[in-house]
């Protein structure tokens, strides 16, 4: 399902007000078309990069650039995850998690950022089909996510947002750096 039910952003009810900046970089238009699009390019740029990239910080406390990508990969999932319980219905409220546990029990510095690439574009074409199949109507129901309301609508704008976010970081911090 692309056009009209993707091409709407979410109402401030369909999320809690934390989640906004990422729905703010998401551009007008299709969703589906959006994410799709995104996940190929930022694949591409990632596959572009100094494999030595993946190993370096641009602070002591910072993720890895592999880590960050790992990051990325993690919410599309767990968002992904969540847009289908909400997409279908399901009651149950959503907790959230804690993304440093993720990231440390992870070990993503053993990655390339060309095999970290490859999984989220792979990733990336199975939300946009994940999301495709949530009906219409389904998509405005709002449920409980980390104790704030969240959407179907939602959930998928956050996962394109999200990324959006994390790719400007490391085209600013990571890449425009000394590392690249």
């Amino acid at each position: 399902m692309s056009g009209a039910a993707w091409a709407g952003r979410p109402a401030d009810a369909e999320l809690a007000p934390f989640y906004r900046r990422y729905v703010a970089l998401v551009p007008d238009g299709d969703l589906l078309e959006t994410l799709a699009a995104q996940g190929a390019e930022t694949a591409a740029w990632l596959r572009s990069l100094r494999p030595a990239l993946a190993s370096w910080a641009y602070a002591p406390d910072k993720w890895t650039a592999a880590q960050v990508v790992a990051h990325v990969i993690d919410t599309e999932r767990i968002f992904g995850a969540r847009a289908l319980r909400l997409g279908r219905g399901d009651p149950a409220p959503l907790p959230g998690y804690d993304q440093d546990a993720y990231v440390a029990a992870l070990g993503p510095e053993r990655r390339s950022l060309a095999d970290l690439a490859g999984e989220l574009e792979r990733l990336r074409a199975t939300t946009v089909d994940l999301l495709r199949s949530i009906p219409h109507p389904a998509l405005d129901v709002v449920g409980t996510v980390s104790g704030g309301p969240m959407s179907a609508r939602g959930a998928a704008y956050v996962i394109a947002g999200h990324e959006r976010h994390h790719v400007q970081i490391l085209r600013e911090r990571y890449a425009a750096g000394g590392a690249a």
